[in-house]
């Protein structure tokens, strides 16, 4: 998901800005306000007036392959200009030595390259000691950033990778370009924003061919190794005291030594101006109610998924109610942990024996509580029963995972395995999908829900029980007046649906 900031619309002579995760479309990558996101113009709107659904996608892969050639094409092209301008920065990152880059000639040979991926490009650097680095370059997608966004998350994943290094973690190095290190006070000449990273070796790990399900894993053996060797990565990461008391992410001082801040995070947790990031929080509960109230803000403009903006709005509010009767969630914790947020697996580099060599990718890491941070990523235990049938039921997985962490006696790891649901269930703020059974959201706070929370299980339903008990919150009344809901045209949907339901039977 993009960033949710204010997007000027990319129509030429256009001024209106808009705030959506659908500003920035994720075909054409070209900003449209909603006064052209319907254009004739805009390609992407024209195929869905006019195909059927099943000759849609075609037609939007070829504009998304031509609209990715376009900006990559740019994007190469002002590395090339400034080249000059990187290997001088990277020189004086390692005086004494000389150092050369390797440039891709043209999009499809960069396309064909292993340093394609989705958000950031990365371009081979070489020494003359033969060590090696890699220049890391976020991709614009047709409007650059404000640096106080980019120049954030990139100080944060540069400080909490050497911090981890530093503890022994098999993590690349990372250095900030010179106009990011404070004792240098210089300005960032180019157009671009980029970092350094060493060059490590390995593969990354691919689990799902298929799907996005624990049911689309690769085989049992493979998969037990995998996560043999996960456990001891986590058991690595949970033997790290980090110096901090606060939750937030991690950022260099001028003074060379590291602190907690703001949250950065892709999404909704965020602001749509200066200042955009919040933080830092002194409990997960207080750092969870923020993440909903951004995001009861941002779906007050529409700017989130958006089909379903009062059912949407209406379970962020019953996750605030949950979230803040929580007695888990509200401990302040002594001991804080280093928690990677972007496990899909492909993070975890490994040699030809299937052993981790590397774990990458920890832009969005953050400090937080040892259940949070120790919890299993969704690799491992998200299920169709979980999605759909509200199931929060252990894995086989995470049944072997817990194993493993039971033969290396850390019982208190295995712990964080078993009650594991709760933080995964978090992890849907501000990404509401009705597909996912509400009923497991609940079932995971346990004996913290309040005594006269009783919702009922269909959607229907629950959408008039939630508009009755919140009827006095005031972003309720606007959700409601904005998309022209009622609670009298609710309780007739619900009746509607009855009526259907009985003629089926």
């Amino acid at each position: 998901m993009p960033e949710l900031i204010e997007y000027t619309c990319s129509v030429a002579g256009c001024d209106n800005t808009r705030i959506s995760y659908e500003a920035n479309c994720t075909w054409c990558h070209k900003v449209w306000c909603l006064n052209h996101v319907n254009d004739d113009a805009h390609q992407c709107a024209v195929v869905e007036r006019t195909l059927p659904s099943n000759l849609r996608y075609p037609e939007w892969k070829l504009i998304r392959d031509d609209a990715n050639r376009i900006e990559l094409t740019k994007l190469l092209a002002q590395v090339i200009e400034h080249q000059s301008h990187i290997i001088n920065d990277a020189i004086s990152l390692r005086p004494g030595h000389l150092c050369t880059m390797d440039i891709p000639v043209d999009y499809e040979a960069l396309k064909e390259s292993k340093w394609f991926a989705y958000y950031n490009l990365h371009f081979l650097i070489l020494f003359d000691d033969k060590v090696k680095w890699l220049l890391r370059v976020r991709q614009t997608r047709g409007q650059r950033l404000p640096k106080e966004i980019t120049e954030t998350v990139i100080k944060s994943e540069v400080a909490t990778v050497n911090l981890l290094k530093g503890y022994g973690i098999p993590v690349p190095g990372a250095y900030l370009p010179a106009h990011m290190d404070a004792s240098k006070a210089k300005e960032n000449d180019t157009t671009l924003d980029y970092f350094f990273y060493e060059y490590m070796t390995g593969s990354p790990v691919q689990l799902f061919t298929k799907g996005f399900c624990v049911e689309d894993i690769p085989p049992e053996a493979t998969m037990r190794h995998l996560i043999e060797e996960y456990a001891g990565m986590q058991i690595q990461l949970s033997n790290i005291r980090v110096p901090y008391k606060a939750l937030g992410c991690i950022y260099p001082t001028d003074s060379g030594e590291t602190q907690v801040g703001p949250i950065v995070s892709r999404g909704c947790f965020m602001n749509p101006k200066p200042p955009y990031f919040m933080g830092p929080f002194s409990s997960l509960r207080e750092l969870t109610l923020a993440h909903i109230e951004a995001a009861l803000r941002y779906i007050k403009l529409n700017a989130l998924q958006g089909r379903h903006p009062l059912d949407e709005y209406l379970w962020h509010l019953e996750m605030r109610e949950l979230v803040a009767a929580s007695k888990e969630l509200a401990e302040e914790s002594e001991e804080l942990f280093i928690k990677h947020v972007d496990k899909k697996g492909d993070e975890m580099m490994v040699d030809g024996n299937g052993t981790i060599v590397g774990i990458l990718d920890w832009e969005w890491a953050y400090v937080t509580t040892k259940r949070d941070a120790l919890s299993t990523p969704w690799i491992f235990n998200r299920t169709f029963a979980y999605i759909k049938a509200g199931s929060n039921e252990l894995t086989e997985a995470e049944k072997f995972l817990i194993t493993c962490y039971e033969h290396h006696h850390r019982p208190d790891l295995a712990n964080c395995v078993r009650g594991g649901r709760l933080y995964l269930r978090l992890e849907r703020i501000g990404f509401y999908d009705p597909v996912y059974r509400k009923s497991g959201f609940r079932q995971v706070f346990g004996k913290d829900i309040p005594a006269d929370f009783d919702p009922p299980s269909e959607d229907v339903d629950w959408r008039v029980y939630m508009i009755k008990r919140y009827q006095n919150d005031i972003g309720l009344r606007e959700v409601m007046e904005r998309f022209e809901w009622t609670l009298e045209k609710a309780e007739m949907e619900a009746s509607r649906w009855v009526r259907k339901e009985e003629k089926k039977g």
